[in-house]
């Protein structure tokens, strides 16, 4: 009787290990994507800026002079 309670306790351990495990990668996952976007978004903008920068007459934001 022993045993089997020591089975069964060790197959739930091994359960919940593999449940936390998934936990982790799609958590992992999750988080990948937001720094992709984030990246992309950030990306974005500083062209933009570099854009807007090289529109602009050099009197516009030359300060040495």
């Amino acid at each position: 009787m022993y045993q089997l309670h020591e089975a069964m306790a060790r197959e739930r351990m091994r359960d919940i290990r593999g449940d936390a495990a998934k936990r982790r990668l799609a958590s992992q996952a999750s988080s990948a994507r937001s720094w992709r976007l984030l990246a992309g978004y950030v990306a974005r903008r500083a062209a933009k800026s570099e854009q807007r920068l090289a529109e602009l007459p050099s009197s516009e934001y030359d300060l040495a002079g």
